[in-house]
């Protein structure tokens, strides 16, 4: 706000004299010639100090200079007005510094005051010799003084009037508002410049009453009259707005305000008042004013239901369709609380809901579509899906709901959902069904800060049971669990069938953890263990079958329902390690465990392309002792887990596309090392491990002869290494493939024989040329007695000489065992016993020493 200054302070002081200072510097020197001072001077307070702003020796100007107040003449001459000491005024004033080193004797001093009585400046004479007619002076140094109190105080005044009809003009057009005046008794007139500008005119020109008015519509010429004589005859002010068409034809809006003068005899002589252009006010409301009707147009035109309401809750705006679908009038809703078309619980607690929103800012439903109950005027519940969006309007948060009434189509889609959601074989609710009531229980965990519990359970060996019975068999199993889990965990749990052989167990209830919770939900694992549902009868014939199950509490604020997915299935492949019947409950303290198996996932996308990955090689050795052969392991160093073993990671990397990756990059690195070898004159072949997803690549077989014609290298120095359970994955694919590349000298090795499940109708099938025994048996070797057997070690060794092929004994570690072993006819070794897989660098120095023999 600007505020009028009227009177004169040391700073305005200060900046008058300076711009009067030729003036001033005259009438001083004109001053002096009468009082002959040796030091004229004119100065201002500075706070303790005083500084001259023209000072005169005799007629000459002087530089300025400052000096202290205290104990000084001028202090007196401040606080009294007028001092005159004719003589001894350095002695008088002996702490005055100034007044000694000038040896002054005779002083006159007069303060120059403002109209509030302040001493702000200070006129002085000094004289270096004594004068006795000194004090005769003192009238003339007076009237001078107030002279330039007068003088200063006009210069002030003049300042001011101009600044403040500057920044009035100013604010005129920058708020295009002008000022007028109507002089009843003279019939005089004035407008400002700013109405001349608003008629499009020039400043000045002819325009009178009458010719003012006819700028604006005939039909508000009358209106305008009556104003007036309102104003006349009832002393009323007034404001209103009317249509305008300016000199240059351009249309506006000007709103008049006006307001009665009274003079002393409290009669009306004038009226004044303000003359402004809205023009750009009135276009943006009236385009406003047409948005807005068009959009109530739009509201009332289509199917959806629409509810406006402030952040407390409060309705503002409902559509037509509100009014249809909740059978209320407009009048009844408009001001009510939302809370009135909900049931119970939610009406009782919205409040709670939207104070917590506005609070933390974390959405339990605002851009989220729900589905939720709502209640018509004469108590219906009914189902509505629910959109909800925040805004703001002229600077308050508003929530829009778009809201359809979906009751019938829950009807008509019921018999769609049974088929949509219900799996074929068991009868369960499928996956998609588990996927919504899991997100339905998580954001109702999420309001009320609890709990939930999930279970996956999986049945052992399924793709053994129906590789072995066959697929039809393996369905009447899973059917018989399924009706036996559902039975056994009552109606507190749903289950459902995820896929596969697995099963997904949902707590209904959200909870608060405590040692009840704990015992109910061990309780349900003890159950759904329970080897009596395992036991079946199917088509007449017994079976047995195991299940692992994965367990977990979610802390709801912190996991999406993909990541619950993602644990239960991290858990239960956990368990598997410990079936049959395995458990793995997983808590909240055990996700840092699972975030780094998602973190492994995520590296091992792309871990082919950093320098982590790594080989070592095996040897494996004749029962002569002879070098005979390597096996390619795969190493991880990770920048972030450091070393990380192939048992953890080549899992993930199966459960992906990744273990084709590494597959790959796996086969390009042991050809290049098969070169080596090559060109060491070495004809020792590598064998690798080739994964069930590698075996089954539409293409595995055609980049592998691809690749091993580019390295130039023989088909026989690689031997591809797979597990019994890629054999059984697609046993027609395997077989097709392993065909195409023993046809182009390929060997094949079947690795950790005798852990899955073996088959000689199928082995003799195939073009393998080795077998493997597991370390699992071999580390039951702890004896040399030739008394002694170990059934399976020697079945193994039986069935490989009854195929042709080579057996191979991995994880040879004691001489013990290497002694039965040559005894039973074991092939080739391989173990610590005879060395530990070797680096690059150790097994470069290995082969160049056998080169040399």
């Amino acid at each position: 706000m600007f505020k009028y200054k009227k009177l004169f302070n040391e700073t305005s002081f200060r900046y008058i004299v300076k711009s009067q200072e030729k003036m001033l510097i005259t009438e001083l020197q004109n001053l002096n010639k009468e009082l002959n001072a040796d030091i004229l001077f004119l100065g201002v307070r500075d706070g303790s100090k005083a500084s001259t702003i023209i000072a005169l020796n005799e007629q000459d100007i002087i530089d300025n200079f400052t000096y202290n107040l205290s104990g000084s003449p001028c202090e007196k001459v401040l606080n009294e007005g007028v001092c005159c000491f004719p003589e001894g005024t350095a002695k008088l004033f002996p702490n005055d510094k100034a007044l000694l080193d000038l040896k002054v004797e005779g002083y006159i001093g007069s303060s120059i005051k403002n109209e509030n009585d302040e001493s702000i400046g200070i006129l002085v004479a000094l004289y270096f010799e004594s004068d006795t007619f000194l004090a005769k002076k003192i009238n003339l140094f007076e009237t001078f003084s107030k002279f330039l109190c007068s003088h200063i105080q006009k210069c002030h005044l003049e300042y001011q009037t101009n600044s403040h009809l500057s920044l009035f003009n100013e604010v005129e057009v920058i708020s295009k508002t002008g000022a007028w005046e109507y002089h009843i008794e003279t019939m005089s007139y004035f407008f400002s410049s700013q109405i001349y500008e608003i008629y499009g005119i020039q400043v000045n020109s002819e325009l009178s009453v009458k010719s003012a008015i006819s700028y604006f519509a005939e039909h508000e010429h009358s209106k305008i009259e009556q104003i007036f004589k309102n104003v006349l005859n009832y002393g009323t002010s007034f404001e209103e707005v009317f249509e305008f068409v300016d000199s240059k034809s351009v249309k506006k809006w000007v709103k008049i305000t006006g307001k009665p003068s009274v003079n002393n005899n409290g009669q009306i002589d004038s009226i004044y008042g303000a003359f402004e252009d809205i023009t750009t006010e009135k276009e943006m409301l009236i385009k406003e004013s047409e948005r807005s009707e068009r959009l109530e147009n739009i509201l009332n035109n289509i199917n959806e239901a629409v509810i406006t309401i402030c952040s407390k809750g409060v309705i503002k705006h409902v559509n037509k369709s509100v009014l249809s679908m909740f059978k209320y009038s407009a009048n009844e809703l408009l001001g009510q609380n939302i809370a009135m078309l909900m049931p119970e619980p939610h009406a009782s607690n919205h409040q709670h809901y939207l104070e917590s929103y506005q609070t933390t800012g974390v959405a339990k439903i605002i851009n989220i579509g729900r589905q939720l109950s709502a209640k018509r005027k004469d108590g219906d519940i009914f189902q509505m899906e629910l959109a909800i969006t925040q805004t703001t309007s002229l600077g308050e948060v508003q929530y829009i709901g778009v809201i359809r009434d979906i009751s019938e189509r829950i009807k008509s889609q019921d018999t769609i959902y049974n088929i949509a959601f219900t799996d074929n074989l068991t009868q369960l609710k499928n996956n998609k069904w588990f996927e919504k009531e899991c997100k339905d229980l998580l954001n109702q965990a999420s309001i009320e800060k609890k709990h939930i519990h999930v279970i996956m359970l999986n049945i052992d060996k399924m793709s053994q049971l129906n590789l072995q019975f066959g697929f039809e068999f393996g369905d009447l199993v899973l059917k018989e669990v399924a009706a036996n889990l559902k039975l056994a965990i009552g109606n507190d749990c749903s289950i459902y069938r995820y896929n596969g052989a697995a099963f997904l167990i949902l707590l209904k209830k959200s909870f608060i953890k405590n040692e009840s919770t704990k015992m109910r939900i061990n309780l349900l694992h003890t159950t759904l263990l329970d080897p009596k549902h395992y036991k079946l009868k199917v088509n007449g014939k017994s079976v047995v079958v195991s299940a692992s199950l994965g367990a977990a509490n979610i802390n709801v604020t912190n996991q999406s329902y993909e990541a619950i997915i993602q644990i239960l299935e991290h858990t239960v492949s956990k368990a598997k390690k410990l079936a049959p019947m395995g458990l793995c409950h997983i808590l909240e303290d055990d996700i840092e465990e699972f975030d780094r198996f998602v973190q492994l996932h995520k590296i091992l996308k792309n871990i082919t392309e950093s320098d982590e990955l790594s080989l070592v090689f095996q040897p494996q050795f004749t029962n002569k002792g002879e070098l005979n052969s390597f096996e390619a392991l795969i190493r991880w160093q990770s920048e972030i887990y450091g070393q990380v073993s192939p048992a953890e990671f080549i899992p993930l990397a199966e459960e992906t596309d990744a273990i084709i990756k590494i597959g790959d990059w796996v086969l390009l690195n042991v050809c290049k090392a098969i070169q080596e070898l090559l060109h060491l004159g070495l004809r020792k072949s590598i064998s690798v491990n080739i994964s069930a997803k590698q075996i089954v690549e539409y293409n595995f077989s055609e980049k592998l002869i691809d690749l091993i014609t580019l390295m130039k290298i023989p088909a026989e120095m690689l031997v591809l290494e797979l597990t019994e359970t890629a054999l059984i994955v697609d046993i027609s694919l395997v077989k097709q493939a392993m065909d195409v590349l023993s046809k182009h000298g390929f060997r094949f090795s079947i690795d950790d024989f005798g852990t899955g499940y073996s088959s000689l109708a199928y082995l003799k099938e195939l073009p393998i040329s080795e077998l493997k025994i597991d370390k699992y048996f071999i580390d039951d070797i702890d004896s040399d007695d030739t008394d002694k057997q170990y059934v399976i070690v020697d079945a193994i060794i039986y069935m490989a000489n009854a195929l042709g092929v080579r057996s191979i004994a991995e994880g040879v570690e004691t001489q013990k065992q290497l002694k039965y072993l040559e005894r039973k006819n074991c092939n080739i070794y391989q173990g610590y016993y005879f060395s530990k897989p070797l680096n690059m660098s150790s097994w470069r120095e290995m082969i160049r020493v056998e080169s040399k023999r």
